[in-house]
């Protein structure tokens, strides 16, 4: 990032910021969405039984991996 860069650190998700995120720029939205949404969907999962209880705790890291591995491709594709 430059200077000018109006996607500063402090401006940029929390989510974001963790995963530390060089080539995309999700959203707040979309960070809420992909953080918020696996959970309600790992929950949802499994009060249906269809998943085990781990799915709650587990959804929400793979999707986090699945952001991470996603942005390191577009880095990739960039070059």
């Amino acid at each position: 990032m430059t200077d000018g860069d109006d996607d500063a650190p402090e401006r940029r998700p929390f989510y974001a910021r963790v995963l530390r995120l060089r080539h995309i720029r999700p959203s707040a939205a979309l960070c809420f969405v992909f953080f918020e949404g696996s959970i309600a969907l790992g929950v949802l999962l499994a009060l249906t039984e269809i998943v085990s209880w781990w799915v709650v705790a587990i959804l929400p890291l793979l999707v986090a991996l699945m952001v991470k591995v996603n942005d390191v491709v577009a880095g990739a594709g960039r070059r």
